[in-house]
């Protein structure tokens, strides 16, 4: 092992950065090409939760490579498989249908367990553990999540065939503590260094064929969380990664690579004082111990590339103007143009500014295509459980089934919870076609909202090529990485005018209806609470609400240099307020994190003020 110049230096810096926030951390990163290392308490054993998904994807590519697996076969996501509870197929309540790629690309993007489970089946647990111990990591969980889980259950008393949520609430977090699932110990572990060790064998070929190896490097770039270690790191840095969550454990490995062609294996592993719940503070400190841990490292490079970007603390006055001039700061260090309404959901007060201003919308407009899908299922009209196929003619490259490469069969409530969750935009316009434009207009004209856009993707994809003369026989997102920021801020997509757009005082006007039952039935209107609830980013809005008890249920809206998110914060007292926050930023960049932090910012700025009336 080359020996590094800043080990001393790094550890003291990591061991600051997890102790400032209170935490256990264990971390180490090395430089691909040159091999040199920092870390601290590197060779520890630690828990790496879903971290192990990295050498199941790796056992199918081999296996696909070597042509012992059809990556195009159908699989079909039963009951069996799903727990209920986690993402995508997971929480899906019918049958999904989908090739063995496709799991892949689902486990890996994000950390769906039924998919999980599914390509164990068809990989086979035995090849998956010969692998992890060729590769150096024998102490790697390997099992189906139930071959996992079973013990866990067994250890706490619970009925695995029982309602398992009502069962933890009686168990003691002591109890949790003492599992030997916690324990690295007494379970299956690893370290940091064995996992940045993985993490290079596949970046440099030698995992596999290097077909294989190319393939998971690729499904890794695909991962949907951006809100740790991603987050550390600017918009031009390329990261492929993967996290990982337990009771008190949260955990992400990644390989980045700059713009000048070096490149940095680095996982970071954290033990928290809360067992369950969102923990922000613990996400960035993730970023911040990967980037400072490649920052050392670059030193030795002829290149150095600082970070910036510090994250600034809100200050919340209670009286209006001292807000609105909050919110104007907040949105000027952030280089954004922001708009905001809340509104108080049982007292009627609200606060805004620049409320009534035409914003984009994104895929904020896909709200009301989920409650028109639950108003219909409610009344009868269409069959939640029907089973509808995603082909090709709707997928473009995107999150969910929209990044598959063969077709899936879901039911119609699981296109809704894939839109809605995940924000897919291959399920949003498959599930439009079956509710109909026409009936989400009809009903956003009967809700008072008559100005309220929306579109499909497929529109609004097409639109974007003829303006900018592009091949409609290629893909977009190629072609789009050619056309320099400057245009793509101006494109018809980003302007109030010519794409879908609302006002935010409309947009939460609606949630409001949502929240009150005044939308459709009531169960239509519960069943789109639900499943906003289990939107799977927390990067943005959820960001500024960091505490225990406090819901939120919140749809994302991206794209170019429009940055969003609307939703309702109900807290342990019972109030409830729904709030939107809507950017336009200087940049088409695809990561923003400061941009992404300000929304959090701003809607706990503008709540606090309604909540200090009280």
């Amino acid at each position: 092992m080359p020996p590094s110049p800043v080990t001393d230096e790094a550890a003291d810096a990591l061991k600051a950065i997890f102790d400032e926030a209170h935490l256990e951390g264990y971390i180490h990163a090395r430089d691909i090409d040159t091999g040199h290392q920092v870390g601290y308490r590197a060779d520890a054993p630690v828990i790496v939760a879903s971290i192990r998904k990295i050498p199941i994807a790796l056992a199918y590519a081999r296996r696909a490579a070597a042509g012992q697996l059809d990556r195009a076969a159908q699989h079909t996501i039963t009951a069996d498989n799903r727990e209920g509870g986690g993402i995508g197929t997971d929480s899906c309540l019918h049958d999904v249908t989908m090739s063995t790629r496709d799991l892949a690309f689902f486990m890996l993007s994000m950390s769906d367990n039924a998919a999980t489970d599914k390509l164990m089946e068809i990989v086979g647990t035995d090849h998956v553990r010969s692998l992890v111990t060729e590769l150096g990591c024998p102490g790697l969980p390997v099992g189906r999540y139930r071959d996992l889980w079973d013990p866990v259950w067994e250890e706490l008393g619970i009925d695995a065939n029982g309602d398992i949520d009502a069962q933890l609430e009686k168990v003691s977090e002591q109890q949790i503590r003492s599992l030997a699932m916690l324990d690295p110990t007494r379970s299956a572990s690893s370290t940091p260094r064995e996992i940045t060790s993985l993490l290079v064998a596949i970046w440099r070929d030698q995992a596999g064929a290097a077909e294989a190896c190319a393939e998971v490097r690729h499904l890794m770039s695909r991962q949907l969380s951006v809100h740790r270690l991603v987050a550390g790191f600017d918009n031009e840095v390329r990261v492929a990664a993967k996290n990982g969550s337990l009771w008190g454990i949260l955990n992400e490995a990644a390989v980045v690579e700059y713009p000048d062609g070096a490149r940095y294996a680095v996982a970071v592993f954290l033990r928290t004082r809360a067992l369950t719940g969102r923990n922000p503070a613990a996400d960035a400190a993730i970023g911040q111990a990967a980037r400072t841990a490649v920052d050392l490292l670059r030193r030795a490079r002829p290149t150095i590339t600082r970070h910036g970007d510090g994250m600034s603390t809100a200050a919340h006055d209670s009286r209006a103007e001292q807000v609105r001039t909050h919110l104007s700061h907040l949105f000027a260090r952030a280089e954004v143009e922001g708009f905001v309404h809340a509104h108080d959901l049982d007292s009627g007060e609200e606060f805004g500014h620049r409320a009534d201003s035409q914003v984009v919308l994104a895929s904020v407009f896909k709200i009301p295509i989920a409650l028109e899908y639950a108003r219909q299922a409610a009344a009868g009209l269409l069959d939640p459980a029907r089973r509808h196929t995603v082909t090709a003619a709707y997928r473009a490259g995107g999150s969910g089934t929209d990044g598959c490469l063969y077709d899936v069969e879901m039911s119609a409530r699981d296109l809704a919870f894939m839109m809605m969750t995940i924000s897919d935009n291959a399920a949003t316009d498959l599930l439009l076609d079956i509710v109909g434009p026409d009936r989400v207009r009809a009903t956003l004209d009967e809700l008072g909202l008559p100005d309220f856009g929306f579109s499909s993707s497929r529109a609004l994809d097409d639109d974007i090529r003829r303006e900018l003369g592009l091949d409609p026989g290629r893909s977009l997102d190629d072609q789009l990485a050619g056309v320099p920021d400057e245009r793509l801020l101006t494109l018809r997509a980003c302007a109030p005018g010519t794409s879908p757009s609302s006002t935010p005082r409309q947009v939460t006007a609606l949630l409001a209806a949502l929240w009150r039952d005044e939308a459709g039935p009531a169960s239509a209107c519960a069943e789109v609470r639900s499943i906003m609830s289990q939107q799977v980013w927390q990067h943005r809005l959820v960001s500024g609400f960091p505490e225990a008890g406090v819901r939120i249920a919140g749809k994302t809206g991206t794209d170019f240099g429009v940055r969003n998110e609307a939703g309702v914060i109900e807290y342990p007292d019972g109030k409830r307020y729904a709030v939107g926050v809507f950017l336009r930023t200087s940049t088409a960049a695809g990561r923003q994190p400061r941009a992404d932090r300000a929304i959090g910012q701003a809607a706990r700025a503008v709540i606090d003020h309604l909540r200090s009336r009280h």
